[in-house]
């Protein structure tokens, strides 16, 4: 799709080896002189995704982060777009406007350590922002950065990706370059493009039936751990026959804050307002795209009125959006992260009110 080498599932199968972690971070080091390095470090008891200085700042082992990697270094929550400005001639009652577009940023990245439901958002952003209108400045990021993905070592709380096909263990098998599985001192790496088939030199031990084996057995441990779980088949005809269901306006009325905390945090969220700022000299400005979020009173305003005015029918479309939908782009849009479970100040679970409909339809 981005012109890297992305091929299919098994292309590779001979290139997977098994080798020591420390091989691994020092290949990761040797890179830093040609890309920027973003991986999960630990910072004030969290995990975030940052840029590294080297490889021992990151933390592998970390469980989640609040925001995704690809909504941070891919799709970035603000992003100038052009800028303006305004030339006087002679006449005050004429003057020139000069507009210059700002070109989208190209810079070789390499994002480290990401998580299965997070390697999925990438994925599916990659589905909005490349099919009938190709976005020039996630595509120029996209191009240019090297997704290095890392199976789960455990499940969180709030999880329900391998409910949606999302995790504990990647399953897509390309659109991104690496995937690793921790084996204790060593990473079993699975090579998925042929860009990092010719980066990648490491010898070491051929993936064989052992370790697949062993790799399969971690991810079914994992499975067991989930405490979460929904069952999406036959959600969308349910939902659509349900958009006047009482848990929506229960749920709105007696613990919605409309405050937005699920999107901001959503890995799969895409949707961005676009601003026009104008300098205080009245002389010039810059336009800028930031996301938006569907949760704001003001984002259904159109001409004439706003079409989603009451919070039930904002909470609703959110909901919707991530188990329904799913005919937009062929897969579900939620990658069962928990993050807007976790982050919602009232602990709205999307689980809990599509297990309430499933039980309790209206029609």
């Amino acid at each position: 799709m981005y012109g890297n080498g992305m091929t299919g599932e098994h292309a590779f199968r001979k290139s997977n080896v098994l080798i020591p972690k420390a091989s691994f971070f020092h290949w990761i080091d040797s890179l830093r002189s040609e890309y920027r390095v973003f991986g999960p470090v630990k910072e004030k008891g969290q995990a975030v995704f940052k840029e590294i200085a080297s490889s021992r700042d990151l933390f592998m082992e970390y469980p989640t982060t609040m925001l995704s990697p690809g909504k941070m270094f891919i799709y970035r929550p603000r992003e100038d777009i052009l800028k303006f400005s305004r030339r006087s001639s002679r006449s005050e009652m004429k003057a020139d406007l000069s507009i210059e577009e700002i070109t989208p940023e190209v810079e070789k990245q390499i994002i480290v350590g990401i998580h299965p439901c997070d390697t999925n958002a990438i994925l599916y952003l990659d589905k909005h922002f490349s099919r009938a209108f190709v976005d020039p400045y996630y595509r120029a990021r996209r191009d240019n950065t090297i997704l290095i993905a890392l199976n789960c070592l455990q499940v969180q709380d709030d999880c329900f990706c391998s409910s949606v096909n999302a995790g504990p263990h990647l399953r897509s098998q390309s659109g991104y370059d690496i995937v690793l599985t921790d084996f204790g001192g060593d990473y079993l790496v699975e090579i998925k493009s042929a860009r990092i088939s010719k980066m990648f030199a490491i010898k070491g031990k051929k993936a064989g039936r052992r370790e697949w084996r062993l790799k399969s057995e971690k991810e079914v441990s994992l499975i067991g751990d989930f405490k979460k779980r929904i069952d999406i088949r036959g959600l969308d005809e349910l939902y659509l026959s349900n958009l006047d269901h009482p848990v929506w306006e229960n749920t709105a009325n007696e613990r919605c804050l409309s405050c937005s905390n699920c999107v901001m945090v959503c890995p799969t969220c895409f949707c961005y307002d676009v601003v026009d700022e104008i300098d205080m000299d009245l002389k010039g400005g810059k336009r800028f795209r930031q996301v938006d979020a569907c949760q704001d009173f003001r984002f259904a305003e159109v001409h004439g009125g706003n079409f989603r005015r009451i919070r039930a029918s904002r909470l609703r479309h959110f909901q919707m959006h991530n188990l329904n939908y799913s005919s937009q782009y062929g897969m579900t849009k939620t990658v069962g992260c928990g993050r807007c479970i976790t982050w919602c100040p009232t602990r709205i679970d999307l689980t809990e009110v599509a297990e309430e409909i499933q039980r309790n339809p209206v029609r």
